[in-house]
């Protein structure tokens, strides 16, 4: 087969969740033409190529013109996959401007470049920092607190009118930091290159060297070479430092590119896994001639450890979520944090007019034939996400846990402890994510 790349998006609004897509040149030029009508062409393309294609009823019944938006049909789509456990497997298959999708898979932003979490109904914080953006270059941290957003105090009783100021360019705020000073920075909204690997260090535990660094996306530009040449220097670094434990943070990474799952895996893997099945990908019965097995690789910069402890909460999905199922027959892994989000296929990126649409078109499946993750994966400690300190930090109660886990070799769960409240979590869901970013909870509206 003519394998080209394979994809697993996300979109957030205050966390993470995309999903998950395999492109190859081959079954794309199979699909039928486009119609005139953008809504014609999706339902034509999901009664082609959609991983339950056999459920879809004919055009003709559907009606695809009746639906008001290209996106609308593909939300219709999505009721014709399996029900279970009270929800529809299918939640993910979309349809995007094909300019906002080019810059999401490449990396492209353009906001102020923060994210912010309520840890208490008056306590907002700064959850991530990108770098390169108005925030990273002016100092931000994670772990501020946020006192006024526009004038506006930073409470949750204002959570609607926060979201209004986060939508905009201009943005006055008055941070607090962690020793009690206050500082007003004026952040605004530019075009920057997201950095998807983010504070990584070196601790040492009992004697050994743990690795650790928080990984932001599978996605990048060049189909995500980029993205592996940078974990290719973390891991560089990481051999040349001799570390023999590694502590991975997904907690925000929705997913991206599989190749990049597929390379991250072989890079982590023992060295018994070298040539034995990643991850396996079916698709159905048409276009079962592109089911495709992808195999552990023997990587220059690979450290082959026997175990791995991941950081993941609910914005941890697909390419995220493939990674941690193809690790697991393989070596031990330990997940910290919150229940991942449940996304166990992908799809093509198919370009239609000036769109893609993505209807989910195929499964993931390990090498021990696993694959039923809708329900996210569970976790071996509960701990929520400890937005009062930055990545990195080892007082940080998700990295604390893991390395606790490595010193002492004991992983206690303590449920009731670690949760946060339901209003804190409503509160975080409606915090807007202002970086663009396609959202398995917010999909783009007009299409």
């Amino acid at each position: 087969m003519s394998y080209k790349t394979k994809f697993f998006t996300i979109v957030f609004i205050s966390f993470v969740g995309l999903a998950s897509c395999k492109k190859n040149t081959d079954a794309v030029n199979q699909l039928m033409s486009a119609t005139p009508d953008l809504r014609d062409s999706v339902y034509a393309y999901s009664q082609d190529i959609y991983l339950w294609s056999d459920n879809l009823p004919a055009a003709s019944i559907f009606k695809p013109l009746s639906y008001p938006t290209a996106d609308s049909v593909m939300k219709k789509v999505r009721t014709y996959s399996p029900f279970v456990n009270g929800k529809y497997q299918d939640r993910w298959s979309f349809v995007i401007d094909k300019s906002v999708w080019d810059n999401v898979a490449s990396g492209n932003s353009s906001n102020t470049g923060a994210e912010y979490g309520f840890v208490a109904d008056a306590d907002l914080r700064v959850k991530l920092v990108y770098s390169q953006s108005s925030a990273g270059i002016q100092g931000v941290k994670r772990g501020w607190k946020v006192l006024k957003f526009n004038g506006v105090d930073a409470t949750y009783a204002n959570i609607n009118q926060l979201n209004t100021e986060l939508k905009k360019a201009l943005q006055t705020i008055i941070f607090q930091k962690p020793d009690g000073t206050q500082q007003t920075t004026i952040l605004t909204s530019a075009a920057y290159k997201s950095d998807y690997v983010m504070n990584s260090n070196v601790f040492t535990i009992n004697g050994n060297n743990v690795g650790y660094f928080a990984f932001d996306s599978f996605l990048g530009a060049n189909s995500g070479k980029a993205t592996m040449d940078e974990l290719d220097k973390v891991f560089a670094d990481f051999k040349a430092k001799n570390v023999t434990e590694l502590v991975l943070d997904l907690r925000y990474n929705g997913g991206g590119y599989g190749s990049v799952s597929s390379y991250l895996g072989s890079l982590i893997a023992p060295a018994s896994a070298v040539g034995k099945v990643f991850v396996s990908s079916v698709h159905n019965k048409k276009y079962s001639q592109y089911n495709s097995t992808d195999n552990f690789k023997d990587l220059v910069n690979g450290l082959k450890l026997s175990r791995v402890s991941i950081i993941v909460n609910k914005g941890t999905a697909s390419a995220s979520e493939e990674l941690i199922n193809g690790l697991k027959p393989v070596m031990t892994v330990k997940l910290i944090g919150n229940t991942t989000h449940g996304k166990p296929v992908g799809y093509y990126a198919l370009p239609v007019m000036n769109s893609y649409v993505f209807p989910v078109a195929v499964k993931n499946i390990n090498s021990v034939g696993f694959n039923d993750f809708f329900q996210g994966f569970s976790v071996d400690k509960v701990q929520s996400d400890d937005v009062t300190h930055d990545l990195g930090d080892p007082t940080e109660a998700c990295l604390k846990s893991a390395l606790d886990y490595i010193k002492t070799g004991v992983l206690q769960s303590s449920p009731s402890a670690s949760r946060i409240s339901a209003n804190l979590q409503i509160a975080n869901d409606k915090i807007t994510k202002e970086r663009m970013k396609v959202t398995v909870f917010d999909l783009p509206k007009g299409m």
